[in-house]
């Protein structure tokens, strides 16, 4: 039984919430109808006075979401006019029948939950003021009616009336506090989404970038550079042929200037290929960089331990990375011995490259390591650089194992 009843209160509460002007129009009728049992049936012009206003008290629960504040004062008016006229002070005139509290009053409460729940707690507090206020003069005016009985009778109807408007107001201001918890959890996790979308998006606009370049190095290889290279060839077979027999000594000249600029062109689309993809890196980060140590003016030991190749373009900034880093340590440490370190950490990878020079380096604006940070942070890396005055100088890349 506990079970199904879980079920049907979840199954209830959840219509509430798809449907919530069907649930107030219901709750409207609810308390309509609890106070009908307690209007006067005559005279008739009195009975519908007293239904108009148990009418206009309920009504106000069906705006209630709309414009809680109004609701709430047009409710509060409501009720002190009851409070003046609809009570029997005792000793005083009759009561005026249309004004008598009845069941329908239970809508006050109910608005000053919604105005806790949507409104901010200087105003529901101010409503709560006023709920108590008016409940404290209902009890006085009671008084003189239940004089022989006043202790016991006042002490219930006040602990009554308070405890319901009270018990009202927590329960509000501690929705309040669940919608914007809830409201915040769910910004939180839209712009966690959010990042988690553009970091994809970034990663595959980095991935194809990677790509695109590592094609347009293929075609520059295998199409470009081979013709250029035919051209070369048969621009040296045509000058050889002039130099072997007389001829147009300027000619000559044409064509040796040729073919001196087309090895010097075959020369720099070489390297332009080479910047813009390594070949080396088909083989994977380990032995590009084994490549690279070899060659550096610098003579340098490579240290690598790599279980898994991180994506095309992680490597490629890898390698361009130690390379700079070569170069720039070439250029201004004085160095006499590089170390270069590549491993993974925390799903990561990092590459150290150090030497025994004269350190000082800084980062500063426009210069080789600022443009390698830059770099560095498209993909959420980061460079560290501990390089104090007389060395050494240790520079440290992490770079994501994706972009």
């Amino acid at each position: 039984m506990e079970p199904y009843a879980g079920i049907v209160l979840q199954d209830a509460y959840g219509w509430v919430r798809r449907h919530p002007r069907a649930a107030d129009g219901l709750l409207a009728a609810l308390l309509l109808a609890a106070s009908a049992g307690q209007l006067r049936l005559s005279p008739l012009s009195a009975a519908l006075a007293a239904t108009s206003v148990s009418a206009l008290l309920a009504a106000t629960v069906i705006v209630r979401r709309r414009d809680p504040l109004a609701a709430f004062a047009a409710v509060a008016l409501l009720g002190a006019a009851q409070l003046a006229f609809g009570i029997h002070p005792g000793g005083g005139g009759p009561p005026v029948h249309a004004l008598e509290p009845t069941m329908a009053d239970l809508a006050i409460a109910v608005l000053l939950y919604t105005l806790a729940v949507y409104r901010p707690r200087r105003i529901s507090l101010a409503g709560l003021a006023i709920c108590l206020l008016g409940a404290a003069v209902a009890v006085a005016r009671w008084a003189p009616v239940h004089a022989a009985h006043a202790g016991g009778l006042l002490l219930l109807a006040g602990a009554g009336l308070g405890a319901v408007v009270l018990a009202a107001w927590v329960l509000g201001d501690s929705m309040a506090y669940r919608r914007a918890y809830y409201g915040e959890l769910e910004d939180r996790l839209a712009v966690a989404e959010r990042a988690r979308e553009l970091q994809e998006q970034r990663a595959r606009a980095v991935d194809e970038s990677a790509a695109r370049l590592r094609r347009i190095e293929r075609d520059l290889h295998d199409g470009v550079q081979v013709r250029l290279a035919a051209l070369a060839m048969n621009l040296g077979e045509i000058k050889e042929n002039l130099e072997q027999a007389p001829g147009d000594d300027r000619t000559l000249a044409l064509v040796g200037a040729a073919h001196r600029n087309a090895k010097d062109t075959l020369a720099e689309l070489r390297d332009l290929a080479r910047g813009i993809h390594p070949p080396v890196l088909d083989r994977g980060l380990g032995p590009a960089l084994a490549i690279l140590a070899g060659t550096s003016a610098i003579p340098a030991r490579l240290s690598a331990a790599i279980t898994e190749r991180p994506s095309p373009a992680i490597e490629a900034m890898a390698y361009f990375c130690t390379a700079e880093l070569l170069a720039n340590a070439a250029k201004h440490s004085g160095a006499s011995q590089l170390t270069i370190g590549v491993r993974e950490q925390d799903g990561g990878l990092v590459v150290t490259v150090a030497d025994d020079g004269d350190g000082g380096a800084r980062l500063v604006p426009g210069g080789g390591l600022a443009g390698l940070l830059e770099r560095v942070r498209t993909v959420d890396g980061r460079l560290g650089l501990d390089s104090p005055p007389g060395g050494p100088t240790l520079v440290t890349v992490e770079l994501p194992r994706h972009a």
